[in-house]
């Protein structure tokens, strides 16, 4: 037997993963985002490059600690007219993000060494490529095994030698009635090599609402489905994870109230007694419970809660609010 050819387990030391956001990101790992062209998917990775880049929260409330730099790889459009500034409506600070300039390095793909010396250069914790497709030497790159899987390497091992997750984003191919991971464009190596797969799909019954579905994970339980909008008046905003939607539900049906006023108060300091929300998510929570416009805006003014603007949205406060023993 060649000598150093074999290691032992033994001699390995074991080490935990580490989470960029748990369980839907690993760090030193490749995350798949893919989904419909329109479906949000840039919108949405830029929402978490702003928390990311501020120290802000993930959509579950985590928070990140100190800002972290990232890479945003993007060639589907300007960056000065559409990336920046679609980043800074979101809330991200533009001097933790960067790019390579395509202008100045033409050519560039998903195993170019430019795309290492990046990484090198800038210790990004977060590297995002938007979209795979566009990042490819040939179109058949993806679609012969032996090429994908070589591709998904080279960034594997630079995720995991650098300490950084990458999240490639991609367009479904048309295919409809199978399996999502089977609707990645190329071969299934593409998928095999990412630990996390993320899909997002339109809701059936609202189509500016979007579901996040993880339809592989390799490192641990799936995560909850999470959902968040995307509208002309309130532009993106997350909503609740599915499981949360379900057990609110539940609230709803558990609170006697004899008027809507009364469920609306009740639920109004339900929520809120938790901490400040978005006006917009209030109005399609009690929405949903039957609860009109017109009720929740009396509601409300009954119970002094009070409006404030932040980062484009509306958000509610029953800090200085009132207790109102008819509500």
């Amino acid at each position: 037997m060649q000598e150093g050819l074999l290691t032992l387990y033994s001699e390995v030391e074991s080490s935990p993963v580490h989470w960029l956001w748990y369980p839907y990101i690993a760090i030193g790992k490749i995350t798949l985002l893919q989904g419909d062209p329109g479906d949000g998917k840039s919108t949405m990775m830029m929402n978490l490059i702003a928390e990311i880049t501020t120290g802000g929260a993930f959509p579950d409330g985590k928070p990140l600690g100190q800002p972290q730099r990232v890479i945003y790889q993007c060639s589907e459009d300007g960056v000065a007219d559409t990336i920046k500034p679609r980043l800074e409506e979101q809330g991200a600070d533009c001097s933790r993000v960067a790019f390579i300039n395509e202008e100045v390095n033409s050519g560039l793909t998903l195993d170019d060494e430019r795309i290492r010396d990046a990484i090198v250069a800038f210790r990004p914790r977060l590297v995002v490529i938007d979209p795979i497709q566009a990042y490819l030497s040939s179109d058949s790159d993806l679609q012969i095994a032996g090429k994908a899987r070589r591709l998904m390497q080279h960034l594997g091992m630079w995720a995991n030698a650098y300490d950084c997750a990458i999240v490639l984003i991609g367009h479904l191919n048309k295919k409809e009635g199978i399996k999502g991971l089977y609707r990645s464009l190329g071969s299934i190596d593409v998928v095999a090599a990412a630990r996390s797969v993320l899909q997002i799909e339109r809701d059936a019954e609202n189509m500016d609402v979007r579901v996040v579905h993880q339809i592989k994970n390799s490192l641990g339980p799936d995560g909850s489905k999470i959902s968040f909008s995307i509208t002309e008046d309130y532009g993106f905003q997350w909503l609740d994870s599915i499981a949360e939607s379900c057990d609110e539900k539940q609230n709803v049906q558990a609170i006697e109230c004899t008027t809507k006023t009364e469920m609306a108060c009740a639920l109004l300091k339900q929520y809120l007694i938790k901490g400040d929300m978005a006006s917009k998510e209030i109005y399609e929570r009690l929405g949903k419970a039957g609860i009109s416009r017109r009720t929740i805006a009396e509601t409300k003014r009954v119970l002094g809660i009070q409006s404030y603007r932040k980062m484009r949205q509306w958000y509610w406060t029953l800090s200085g609010g009132k207790e109102n023993e008819n509500c």
